[in-house]
């Protein structure tokens, strides 16, 4: 959030005129796919993002992400020139990814692909435990697919990330898991009677 603040104070002598949105959340690119990460503020973005970055992924921008639409009618994503390959990560402070992980560890933009938004983990929330549930995210006037993942202690969130994007991509090809499991019942059901 520090960078994000700092940045606001010096939006207003940006000459990029190309952006269009400035948005609160860690950029990354998993699987060649644009995914920001969004949630409330302290919830643990950047401590995933590290962690997806050790795994091989790579950080495109953190804290505030500028978004433009292309002329393909793609929204795509970048860090402010003032904070590129920076990341701010409470207790360590600001960190420059590429000099601490290398040049494959960072990305200049992406066409945005997919939103995951972290929450907090409540008993009560609605949660699917058969299907991933994909909802929107409004960005400029394009809806994009939204996927919520609920953080505790205990969760590798990391992990649940990567699954998503890469469960998510499968859908778009094809039936989703649950559509085979049940294709397979109806037939196994169809032959014991």
């Amino acid at each position: 959030m520090y960078l994000s603040k700092f940045f606001n104070l010096i939006a207003l002598k940006s000459k990029d005129p190309e952006v269009t949105n400035h948005t609160h959340g860690v950029f990354v690119e998993i699987k060649g796919k644009g995914i920001l990460i969004i949630g409330k503020s302290g919830i643990g973005k950047s401590e995933v993002v590290l962690d997806l970055i050790s795994r091989g992924h790579k950080l495109i921008a953190d804290d505030s992400v500028s978004f433009y639409k292309n002329d393909k009618n793609k929204i795509i994503g970048k860090a402010p020139s003032l904070l590129k390959n920076l990341m701010e990560v409470r207790g360590l402070g600001i960190l420059d990814i590429k000099k601490l992980f290398g040049r494959k560890s960072v990305a200049l933009e992406q066409k945005l692909f997919l939103v995951i938004e972290l929450k907090k983990f409540r008993k009560k929330l609605d949660c699917s435990r058969l299907e991933m549930t994909v909802n929107t995210f409004r960005l400029i006037d394009i809806n994009i697919p939204k996927i919520e993942i609920p953080m505790t202690q205990t969760r590798h969130i990391s992990l649940l990330i990567e699954t998503a994007v890469k469960n998510y991509i499968l859908l778009k090809n094809g039936p989703s898991t649950i559509s085979h499991l049940s294709q397979k019942l109806n037939l196994q059901l169809s032959l014991d009677h």
